[in-house]
């Protein structure tokens, strides 16, 4: 702690130094957006001028950012000319007058179509579905039509670069990415935030030292949306499926001087009858097949969820935006479960069977706060801002299983001793997440700049799992299979940054990030403790909390560009990992955790090129291709093996073992030919992992491709389709995942409002084949998260917005840091 106070009063100490040299800043600002649509227009080409005798001398210049904001500053006050040229749109000229210490704000400048240019041409700002830089990519959610009214993990299937697991977690080449919710973590999983509420998704594949070095993986931040327009507006969406599907969103949003409001309800349901399998052939010393186990898995998925959300942005003054939110989610999950076994012998005649069901009583609420603040100081480009999240969240953990067990002869059955047997789970986790964090970014001139930060986090959660097998009245509680814990997580920082152009074409970026943080876990069953120091007391690993990151950019010409980074990142144990109770998945699976787990450490570098090629009326194409390697040393994995009181049951633990390594490229594309539009992906590896006993190598690839046409009449169509490669695992592996989801949509009133048709995996074939391998037993397991279905989405807007005389500036965003 005595570092981070030290690094604090150094920080406030620098800022304090540079403040009076920036207090005689002149300059403008605006935003600039097209006078039709009223979108933000990118990359317009402004500049101030100055007349001298009869001719006009350039004072600054600047381009307009993705939000169509720019900021000018020049040497003195006085009168100048500004002037706004883009491609398409007549070229504005306005005077302005600049006074000292004081940066003017213009507010909304509004360009106009160059119809005599275009001639018959009609003229349409929208964005693309993905822009692509080569250090982030941007997901415009609104044109993934096949996601309207799903959640953020329907959202994630079409994202370039991401895939989704059986369990709903992304992963980023492969890797476990970290999810943001507006650049804060979160207790929620993808399926718990509506799709509705999401404006864009940004995916950094390799961070800089600015962000958490626990994003091994790669950052997935989900913008939500915020209200951009003056006045009253808003939004209304009822969708409805087969198996009593359906979902309903309400956005109502409010813009007026220095107040902007944005509010949203949301209600999501779905009921889902899934079901899998698993076929085991059990061997003998010498490899052969002496017995099978078979088991059958008919569950029936009930999810119900709410969410609400008010963000209020107060613009102080020019400089000074605050911003407070708060959110409340609350749901069940319930999957009711019927599994049947049977083991037989080696003539496939059956010995014994049973079965299991369950009936789960789960609910969960999710409560959380945030408080913001940016400045932006007279100097442009330098800035401070504080950002702060609360989060409690409570999931309830209940649930009753009903087991038996027969020994069959001659196809009589003759119940097992002990059987049957009733088991009630009673349970909670209670989490409380708390994150502060202070950046603060100083250009030393118009070349370079420094940023600094530091950021706490701490995720105080209280685990029980209560396991207790009921006998009429008596309810006896076992503790092997039970969890009952305090888990205290912390991620203490403070980095450096530093950002310099060495030209007009090439750009450096170096910087440091130093971490402390510790997992302490302490059961109530024996007062065992668990967990892990980073650095440990003793200083011992002090150097691996150290985490550098690199970066190189060079701009080839106006529509090419290429660039290197490298970085190392940690992949932190969570508790689910370390602790060592049972966590009971079925009867014949279970996980055990390991104490012993360690953190592990990734280095990733990465090549990436970036190319556009000139756009015209009717066509335009983007590709960005990035050559990467990934080292992940001792990491960790999941290990199973029969146990050894009863062969028939599979133990799964973790392990960390020698190395994750992958090398390969990904290639991302976004290409539009008239109506059409094509977004696509493939990312083609060689991944190997390695342990002391066994090394498994495979070449994989990740496939995507969304394909988009806009019909006359206001009708739309979308086709996205998917293909995972088989990939291995350390004792096995998954087959390859191949499905394709289907959205039409027509839009009227002026395509302010739609209906849109969804098919939702259209050949029902989004299922996870898992082959475990092994000399002991061949087991072939099939399971899925999610079927078929079908779902109509109404969208009606709530109001017109403002007139073009009400529309003013809007207070600036906040961006994610680290």
């Amino acid at each position: 702690m005595r570092l981070f106070l030290s690094a604090l009063a150094l920080l406030l100490i620098a800022m304090q130094s540079h403040g009076q040299s920036t207090s005689t800043v002149v300059g403008v600002k605006a935003i600039v957006r097209d006078a039709t649509t009223q979108e933000p227009l990118p990359f317009a080409s402004v500049a101030l001028k100055q007349k001298s005798g009869d001719r006009e001398i350039i004072s600054g210049s600047a381009q307009t950012s993705l939000d169509g904001a720019f900021q000018i500053t020049v040497a003195s006050s006085g009168n100048y000319v500004l002037q706004i040229t883009f491609v398409g749109y007549a070229t504005l000229e306005q005077d302005v007058m600049l006074s000292e210490k004081k940066i003017t704000d213009l507010g909304t400048l509004l360009l106009q179509p160059n119809t005599k240019m275009l001639k018959e041409v009609e003229v349409v700002a929208e964005k693309a579905q993905v822009e692509i830089t080569p250090g982030k990519r941007i997901f415009n959610v609104e044109k993934s039509l096949t996601a309207i009214g799903g959640t953020a993990e329907s959202l994630l299937r079409n994202v370039p670069s991401v895939t989704i697991d059986e369990t709903g977690a992304a992963s980023l080449r492969n890797m476990g990415a970290t999810i943001y919710v507006n650049g804060k973590p979160t207790q929620l999983t993808l399926a718990q935030i509506p799709a509705n509420q999401i404006a864009s998704i940004e995916v950094v594949s390799n961070p800089s030292a600015r962000y958490d070095a626990s994003t091994s993986g790669g950052i997935i931040n989900l913008v939500l949306k915020k209200n951009r327009e003056q006045g009253y507006n808003g939004l209304a969406s009822l969708g409805v499926g087969n198996n009593s599907r359906y979902d309903g969103t309400v956005n109502l949003d409010f813009q007026r001087g220095k107040w902007n409001i944005t509010t949203l309800y949301s209600l999501n349901a779905t009921r889902n009858p899934l079901n899998g399998y698993s076929h085991r052939a059990v061997k003998n010393e010498s490899g052969e097949t002496e017995s099978y186990f078979d088991q059958t898995t008919a569950t029936d998925q009930n999810n119900l969820f709410q969410s609400g959300r008010v963000a209020v942005d107060y613009s102080v003054n020019d400089n000074n935006v605050i911003t407070m939110a708060g959110t409340v989610v609350g749901g069940v999950f319930n999957t009711t479960g019927n599994q049947t076994y049977n083991y037989s012998d080696i003539n496939h005649v059956v010995t014994s069977d049973g079965g299991r069901q369950t009936v789960p009583h789960n609910d969960y609420t999710n409560l959380g706060g945030e408080l913001d603040w940016k400045h932006q100081f007279p100097q442009k480009g330098r800035e401070l801002s504080i950002t702060t999240s609360f989060t409690h969240n409570r999931v309830s953990n209940a649930g009753d299983w009903y087991t038996t067990a027969y020994d069959v002869t001659d196809g009589e059955e003759t119940s097992q001793d002990g059987y049957p047997v009733t088991n009630r789970i009673d349970g909670r986790i209670i989490g409380n997440q708390i994150l502060g964090q202070l950046d603060y970014v100083h250009p030393v001139s118009s070349m370079a700049k420094w940023e600094f930060g530091l950021r706490s986090y701490f995720y105080l959660r209280d685990q029980q799992y209560l396991f207790s097998e009921v006998h009429g009245e008596t309810k006896t509680l076992l503790q092997d299979y039970s969890q009952n814990a305090q888990i205290n997580e912390a991620v203490n920082a403070v980095y450096a940054l530093y950002d310099r152009k060495l030209n007009d074409r090439v750009n450096i970026q170096a910087g440091l990030r130093l971490e402390q943080s510790f997992l302490h876990g302490l059961s109530h069953f024996d007062n065992s403790k668990f967990g892990y120091n980073y650095p440990s007391r003793t200083g011992q690993n002090i150097f691996q909390s150290f985490f550098p990151s690199f970066a190189v950019n060079k701009k080839l010409d106006e529509t090419s560009e290429w660039s290197i980074s490298l970085s190392r990142k940690v992949g932190r144990p969570n508790f689910r990992h370390m602790f060592v109770g049972i966590q009971a998945n079925d009867k014949q699976n279970i996980t055990i955790g390991n104490p012993a787990v360690r953190p592990e450490f990734i280095n990733t570098a990465e090549a990436s090129y970036n190319k556009v090629w000139e756009r015209n009326t009717n066509s335009s194409l983007q590709w960005l291709a990035t050559g990467y390697y990934i080292y992940e040393d001792h990491t960790i994995k999941p290990v199973t093996y029969p146990l050894e009181s009863d062969s028939s049951i599979l133990v799964t633990t973790f392990q960390n073992v020698k190395a994750d390594i992958q090398y390969g490229i990904d290639n991302t594309m976004n290409y539009t030919l008239g109506n059409w539009s094509f977004v696509g992906n493939v990312n083609l590896y060689e991944s190997i992992i390695q342990s002391i006993d066994v090394t498994t190598k495979m070449f994989r690839y990740n496939a995507k491709l969304s394909a988009s046409y806009k019909f006359k009449g206001g009708f739309s169509a979308q086709v996205s389709g998917q293909r995972r490669s088989k990939s291995q695992q350390l004792q096995g592996y998954q087959k390859a995942i191949t499905a394709a989801d289907f959205a039409l949509r027509k839009g009227f009133w002026n395509n302010r409002a739609s209906l849109t048709f969804i098919i939702n995996d259209i050949f029902n074939s989004r299922k996870t084949y898992t082959i475990y391998d092994q000399p002991a037993l061949y087991q072939t397991s099939m399971s899925r998260r999610d079927i078929r279905y079908y779902k109509l989405t109404l969208q009606l807007p709530l109001s017109k917005g403002a007139t073009k005389k009400e529309r003013k500036v809007s207070g600036p965003d906040i961006d994610f840091g680290g």
